[in-house]
């Protein structure tokens, strides 16, 4: 590796602006070793390090078969379109490299022809999308959703014209020798590196787990970047759903066949019936989960939630499906649209019975409710054993890399939730940038807990004092939407800078928005705590409302702990505060991006020093230089005064 990252190696010479960092050819080092020795690896990479080049080039050089897996399509595409781009023009011009993702990301030319657009049921702003995209539809080689940018993020024709496995009619389909999916998965079997994301690998891993095929070509080693995301995404994959959008869709698809004049004459006439009663079960289990229930949220299938109708609708809904099943048995014989049929109706009644009866003790029953939809779900309470079992005892050259995989400097926890064994070897390297000389942190120490009367109140006359100085250039995160709104309600109208709120618009326009206005300032939750990055000036300051612990009344991570506890363990130390750290971390590694960024992270939590795991978390985060008042903040990084509106710190007195 020292030939390629080394100070006098292949890509000093190559590239003007190279930077030898020890720590991306030690990296790089150990990533070789594991996948020619097939031994795991957990590599910790802080900011800066170069890690996608860092297990990149041993991947090709190892001449394995490797399937690169990211938490992210937007890292997938950043793969794929920058890195692998510049590989091959630098130092591998052969490079073989296919990204693969997940069916629903590709057009399916059959439901595309089948299709009928109907202006009148979508709003203006979409229907005039529609010409554009079916242009592109009808001209694209590829099918891939990430070619039409301009598309908004909910544009509900795509679910008309892309095809879940429960559509597809595979062999049988008249589209096969054109199929987008089809090309992108024989691409991908003549590739050396596959790249995908977390959710595909998991799909696939369950359907290998359940027998059931595979949608990943076989590999020899596998890279898990963003490695700190595996466990709450594979929890999705080895459990049971059944939802009121997958009945509803299930009982259209079934209305368009049955009424085509075919149809008619294959598909026995209770099944139309069947499929009436179905759509009103959907409906009336919506809205009776509704009245057992808050807001929108997560809930466990409890004796609480199936009071009243629940227990009648769930099993009316079980005994629907079973006799759909066997009613569309017989024209499942001879048409591939009534096989498809019949498959689901099948899958959604054995989901249905599992969560019904709530047979298997290793899942835990809750369900998500929205003013949208209902979806039950069984989730397993630890995935550690699915992944070890299917993944790491089975590719023992496994590389799980993130810049979050520690807390206080040890891998245990990870180890631990993922089923990861002592085999495996530690690298943990921190950033190589000067974070104590780039950053400060500040924790007020005069601002109450955050359990405490008036805590938002405070949080919000502080941050404004701080903004002032900063000149806007702020993210703000919060861990709950509660908390974001009640802040944003205290200075709203005091801030003179552009205001960004989550929820206002689409994540990715927000934060188009928010580099573009180098001055705003973006409050937002959940998903901006990871993937955000906003290297340069409109983000040099960060602020966080408190530690990231988690609702312990969410059914999965209230299992989670029982079971620990069950086991003689601390749910809190050994599970709660690991995941807030790593997510805290997460949420400091949006500020300082590149060497010469400069900035500040403000978190309001006092717990920080006046808790016994305060002082986990401390060892956990980056070495800024820690202050607790508001004159020892070195705001040098700041302009003397705002570029267009020359603001003091008076303007908030």
């Amino acid at each position: 590796m020292e030939k390629f990252f080394g100070p006098e190696g292949l890509l000093a010479e190559k590239l003007d602006d190279f930077e030898f960092r020890p720590s991306q050819l030690e990296m790089a080092q150990a990533v070789f070793a594991s996948l020619k020795e097939g031994r795991p690896l957990l590599a910790e990479a802080g900011t800066g390090t170069g890690k996608t080049w860092a297990y990149l080039v041993p991947a090709v050089v190892s001449g394995k078969r490797v399937v690169v897996s990211t938490g992210t399509k937007t890292l997938q595409d950043q793969i794929l379109d920058q890195d692998v781009p510049l590989l091959r023009r630098l130092i591998f011009p052969r490079i073989h490299v296919v990204c693969l993702k997940g069916r629903r990301n590709y057009l399916c030319r059959r439901r595309f022809r089948e299709f009928v657009y109907q202006p009148n049921l979508y709003r203006k702003e979409e229907a005039r999308f529609y010409a554009r995209f079916q242009k592109w539809a009808n001209t694209t080689t590829t099918g891939d959703r990430a070619e039409i940018e301009w598309l908004p993020d909910r544009f509900p024709a795509w679910n008309e014209v892309t095809c879940s496995a429960d559509q597809c009619l595979g062999q049988l389909c008249p589209e096969l020798p054109g199929c987008f999916l089809c090309r992108a998965r024989a691409a991908a079997a003549r590739a050396q590196i596959v790249v995908v994301n977390h959710h595909l690998l998991l799909a696939d891993l369950a359907l290998r787990s359940g027998g059931m095929g595979e949608v990943i070509p076989e590999y020899d080693a596998l890279i898990l970047d963003e490695a700190h995301q595996l466990e709450d995404i594979a929890g999705q994959y080895f459990g049971v759903e059944l939802s009121s959008p997958g009945l509803l869709d299930f009982v259209r698809e079934l209305n368009k066949e049955s009424a085509k004049d075919m149809g008619k004459e294959r598909y026995p006439a209770g099944v139309q019936e069947i499929g009436r009663q179905l759509d009103v079960l959907a409906r009336r289990l919506h809205q009776q989960l509704h009245r057992g229930t808050g807001p929108q949220g997560r809930y466990p299938l409890d004796s609480h939630a199936v009071e009243g109708g629940y227990s009648e609708i769930s099993h009316q809904i079980l005994h629907a499906l079973e006799q759909m099943g066997a009613l569309l048995g017989p024209a499942a014989q001879d048409d591939a649209m009534a096989e498809s049929l019949c498959r689901r109706s099948l899958e959604m009644a054995r989901a249905a019975r599992l969560i019904v009866e709530q047979g298997d003790p290793s899942l835990v029953y809750w369900y998500e409710w929205s003013p949208q939809a209902v979806f039950l779900r069984g989730t397993p309470v630890e995935v550690g054993s699915f992944l070890k079992a299917g993944l790491f005892q089975k590719k023992p050259a496994t590389v799980l890399t993130s810049a979050t995989l520690a807390v206080a400097g040890s891998t245990g926890y990870l180890r631990r939730v993922l089923g990861i064994g002592e085999e495996a070897v530690d690298l943990l390297l921190p950033s190589p940038f000067a974070l104590h000389r780039q950053a400060s942190l500040y924790v007020p120490l005069h601002i109450p807990a955050p359990n405490e009367p008036g805590f938002c109140r405070e949080v919000a006359e502080e941050a404004l004092g701080i903004l002032a100085r900063t000149h806007g250039r702020a993210l703000f995160l919060f861990t709950s939407y509660r908390h974001l709104h009640e802040v944003v309600q205290w200075v709203g109208d005091r801030i003179p800078y552009p205001l960004l709120v989550q929820g206002q618009k689409p994540k990715r326009a927000l934060l188009a928005e928010f580099r573009e206005k180098v001055e705003s300032v973006l409050f937002a939750t959940s998903s901006f705590w990871q993937g955000v990055d906003v290297p340069g000036e409109s983000l040099s300051c960060l602020l966080i409302d408190k530690l990231p612990f988690e609702v312990p009344d969410d059914p999965v991570f209230s299992a989670r702990m029982a079971r620990l506890a069950q086991a003689g363990g601390n749910p809190f130390v050994d599970y709660q505060v690991p995941r807030a750290i790593i997510q805290l971390k997460q949420g400091l590694g949006r500020l300082i991006r590149t060497s010469s960024d400069r900035g500040l992270v403000v978190i309001f939590d006092i717990r920080l020093f006046t808790k016994r795991y305060g002082q986990t978390f401390m060892r956990s985060l980056p070495p800024f230089k820690i202050v607790h008042k508001m004159e020892e903040i070195d705001f040098s990084f700041c302009p003397k005064e705002s570029p267009s509106r020359g603001l003091t710190t008076s303007t908030f007195s």
